[in-house]
């Protein structure tokens, strides 16, 4: 399919007329002419000279004005400069825009990254940072009528836990269970969770024993 270029240019060597008897007549630059002829409406002032210059160079060629503009429209347009160019080139924001396989493709491993970078950085935090510590039993200020009270909970499997003082057995898990005695009135039962970095969490409780 020929453009507007190719056909003036065409027409004109058929004709065997040369550029410079064109402009010459039409009072239209041999340079514009040759841009007209590639095409290469970049290089003339401006869209409605462009425009002007093809129905001018298609009139002195005796070829149809209307035929002309109607392929010119066809292949071209005038973007938000006021340039002409291909027709494909007036919009590439919107080309950008739409959403292709590629893009979900790269939008998916993007998203890998992220979450590894994520679950690097939650690990790191957790190493550096102290153990999680949970304790279920004794609640605080717990009145019991027992002389062993259980302490119970969940902190870290790499944990080193102890209460009071004295070093707790940890299942796979992290779960821990155990007795203690208690003396008559108040007792403070402390907690500690002890990370490989040496960060301690701590959770104290006071349990009152009511020997009656």
């Amino acid at each position: 399919m020929k453009t507007v270029g190719q056909l003036l240019q065409q027409t004109r060597m058929a004709k065997k007329i040369e550029l410079e008897e064109i402009a010459k007549f039409t009072k239209i630059r041999t340079s514009f002419l040759e841009s007209i002829e590639k095409d290469d409406y970049l290089r003339l002032p401006n869209s409605a000279v462009a425009r002007g210059f093809v129905a001018n160079y298609a009139q002195y060629l005796g070829l149809n004005i209307e035929t002309i503009q109607a392929m010119f429209r066809r292949d071209f347009s005038e973007n938000q400069y006021g340039q002409i160019v291909p027709r494909g080139m007036v919009n590439p924001v919107n080309r950008l825009n739409c959403w292709t396989p590629k893009k979900t493709i790269a939008a998916v491993i993007f998203l890998g990254i992220f979450l590894f970078m994520l679950y690097l950085v939650y690990q790191y935090m957790v190493l550096i940072g102290p153990p999680s510590l949970k304790l279920t039993r004794p609640t605080e200020v717990q009145v019991v009528n027992s002389e062993t009270v259980e302490v119970s909970g969940k902190t870290d499997p790499q944990a080193v836990l102890s209460v009071n003082g004295q070093l707790v057995v940890l299942d796979n898990g992290g779960n821990f269970s155990f007795k203690i005695p208690l003396v008559p009135g108040e007792n403070k039962i402390t907690v500690q969770a002890l990370s490989k970095s040496g960060k301690i969490s701590q959770i104290e409780r006071r349990v009152i024993f009511k020997n009656e």
